[in-house]
């Protein structure tokens, strides 16, 4: 399914992933169209808009499927961030018919994009728990509070069986890993999104038990970053994320010298990549040209032609990063930044603050 676009690959019954894939970017951004069929006219959802980075992309795979942008009923949004709704007041403008579902504490937040839907549904004050559609089908709310938002609302549509799941189960991906359907090889991805984007384990727990409990049983995660869930994969992950340190469980591990060790052997990787790509030689006349008050020179030893991390692993790997990747080839700092995090993972220690997600050409926290 390589060369085949996303729009085309149904990831359920009338339903397909109509966001833009960038295989440059570390971080997807899923939208989805769900179209139920029963009497008369069909009724088109889109799921989380998405980026405002990628409106032209999003627009014209709709347009493949539904012809008119007017004919959207319905918009869905997990949570408030510009990456779920920045296409929001667009969409309305060009698709002035649509009912909104949100909790409120979400448009609590959204509104402030200016967006005015004909209709709007608090999802948290369905009756039972459900949405009923003009057709007669169900949407089934599902709270995951904290993941990563304290009103984000998961929505199941129980006909198709397939979740959508907002943040919760989304993932990072390698350079070039642009895929719809995730794979046993896009855990390292998934479980540094979790690490990075979720506040704790007891969160992201309490989410799954209730996705467990859903009936039918879910079929399709459909998450607004990285890749679609299914069969034993998926279960796969629900396993590993329930007892996976996220967020605040990792604090205390970030502060503790104990996993220094570890953070070497990364820097052994990293230092490894850099002089395949650069030679040994440059990577080194790199390091010794840091001006003296540089931070990074404080954890680093160098010595002839050797150098050592000798402490903070933790804070020195994404200052080496941003050093080693600064005035690069494209695509150059992803690559290091793909090579830290894949071995953290790997390793079982806490991931660094890498800026994961960010361009290429978007300034980081050292470059400001």
């Amino acid at each position: 399914m390589a060369n085949i676009p996303s729009w085309k690959i149904p990831i359920g019954d009338d339903c397909f992933m109509v966001g833009r894939r960038d295989g440059h970017s570390l971080l997807q951004c899923n939208t989805y169209l769900r179209t139920f069929h029963v009497k008369g006219s069909p009724l088109h959802w889109c799921v989380d808009p998405g980026s405002r980075l990628d409106y032209d992309s999003v627009r014209s795979n709709l347009l493949e499927h539904i012809g008119h942008m007017s004919t959207l009923r319905m918009f869905s949004i997990n949570h408030q961030d510009p990456d779920v709704v920045g296409n929001l007041p667009k969409l309305v403008r060009e698709s002035p018919h649509m009912t909104g579902l949100a909790s409120e504490d979400t448009w609590r937040l959204v509104r402030h994009l200016n967006a005015n839907p004909k209709r709007l549904c608090f999802v948290n004050q369905a009756d039972k728990g459900m949405v009923h559609l003009p057709q007669g089908n169900r949407i089934q709310v599902l709270p995951t509070p904290f993941c990563h938002f304290r009103g984000a609302m998961a929505l199941y549509d129980p006909e198709a069986r397939i979740l959508f799941s907002g943040d919760l189960f989304g993932g990072l991906n390698a350079p070039g890993r642009s895929h719809i359907l995730g794979e046993e090889e896009d855990w390292p991805g998934i479980a540094q999104f979790h690490q990075i984007y979720m506040p704790t384990r007891e969160a992201v727990a309490y989410a799954i038990r209730q996705i467990r409990a859903l009936r039918p049983k879910v079929k399709v995660v459909a998450p607004q970053h990285g890749f679609v869930l299914l069969g034993d994969f998926m279960q796969e992950v629900l396993e590993r994320l329930e007892k996976l340190p996220v967020g605040l469980d990792l604090l205390s591990a970030e502060l503790n010298e104990k996993f220094n060790p570890s953070y070497r052997d990364v820097f052994v990787e990293l230092m490894d990549l850099a002089a395949h790509h650069l030679g040994h030689e440059a990577v080194l006349d790199r390091l010794r040209q840091l001006p003296r008050q540089h931070e990074l020179r404080k954890y680093l030893t160098l010595s002839g032609k050797e150098v050592d991390l000798k402490s903070q692993g933790f804070r020195a790997l994404p200052l080496l990063v941003e050093e080693l990747g600064r005035d690069q080839f494209t695509g150059f700092r992803s690559l290091l930044k793909s090579c830290v995090l894949l071995a953290c993972t790997e390793k079982n220690i806490p991931l660094p603050q890498l800026g994961v997600g960010l361009g290429e050409n978007e300034p980081t926290q050292e470059d400001e």
